[in-house]
């Protein structure tokens, strides 16, 4: 539930390093590859659109416009999916 989370997890930054933090089960290689694709994707969002530290402003929309400017993007679709049900989970984002 979002009440339970301190403001470093609703900021995109903060929730990505949870989600990250989460990836325990998960291969090293993998979750650096998870690591790198939500990181380029943050530092596009907040430096070169401009876009609030605010993961609940992020949408579907947004998501599909970084999409179509990147090369290969099939691993960052993938961690971008794995990440927003994550946050839709932990109650961050509405479903939608």
């Amino acid at each position: 539930m979002t009440s339970e989370y301190l403001v470093h997890e609703r900021t995109l930054l903060g929730a990505i390093d949870s989600y990250l933090s989460s990836l325990v089960h998960t291969r090293p290689f993998l979750a650096a590859d998870q690591r790198g694709a939500l990181e380029h994707f943050a530092d596009w969002w907040l430096n070169e659109q401009g876009g609030a530290n605010d993961v609940s402003v992020v949408g579907a929309a947004e998501v599909r416009g970084y999409l179509t400017r990147i090369e290969h993007g099939g691993a960052a679709m993938t961690a971008l999916k794995s990440f927003f049900d994550w946050a839709r989970k932990e109650g961050l984002v509405e479903a939608g």
